[in-house]
């Protein structure tokens, strides 16, 4: 399958809610040259719902787990579950950078909810409510660490969003560690508006109007 070659430069919304998560099994998703940063004896894993549209290479919804992870004294992301409603984005993603993608089917109802259905199961389902004014366009810049062809492979992930705090509660269904269901709350909700995002490596992408997608 053709699939846009990196870098890819992705506009949306993005919808990130941070947990603090038992340790207990979780070295066994991670890359083998990798450990999880700890706080309070606990994992910090993240999960987020994108929305990708705009002018970006391509457009599609995802949803993913992700664990705050070390190698050596640096920190890096590594995602342990994904899904995409987009088949392109399912094969680059794997091919590129070694993310796990998965199909599913997604629902969104106005710009705070939405469900994803994998087969007969539910992934997850979340609700948003955001608390503050959008503030100033914030830089983000982290490194995503996956293995692809049997080795571990980093990418840089870096650019620009609106954020706000926010309310979110989940069912976390498939996507919790370990495939856990219930409702759960969150340490901390952010959402974050006008999001234009570069994965991977090489050269920077322009923004509409000609301006550079600036690297933090």
């Amino acid at each position: 399958m053709t699939y846009p070659p990196e870098p890819w430069y992705l506009e949306g919304r993005l919808y990130l809610s941070v947990w603090l998560m038992p340790r207990r099994g979780l070295a066994a998703a991670l890359p083998p040259e990798v450990r999880p940063v700890s706080l309070a004896g606990r994992a910090l894993l993240g999960t987020a719902w994108a929305v990708y549209e705009g002018d970006g290479v391509l457009r599609y919804r995802e949803v993913l787990r992700a664990v705050l992870v070390r190698r050596r004294c640096r920190p890096l992301v590594t995602i342990t579950g994904i899904w995409v409603d987009s088949e392109v984005s399912r094969a680059g993603g794997r091919a590129l950078w070694g993310v796990p993608k998965e199909s599913a089917a997604f629902t969104v109802r106005g710009r705070d909810r939405f469900s994803a259905r994998a087969g007969r199961g539910q992934v997850c389902a979340a609700r948003f409510r955001a608390l503050t004014r959008a503030s100033p366009r914030v830089p983000v810049a982290f490194r995503v660490a996956q293995i692809r062809a049997g080795r571990l492979h980093i990418s840089p992930v870096r650019g620009r969003g609106r954020i706000r705090l926010a309310h979110a509660s989940w069912e976390l269904g498939a996507l919790g560690p370990g495939g856990g269901t219930g409702r759960h709350r969150p340490l901390l909700s952010l959402v974050c508006e006008d999001a234009r995002l570069l994965f991977g490596e090489g050269p920077r992408h322009p923004e509409p109007g000609g301006r550079p997608c600036a690297e933090p």
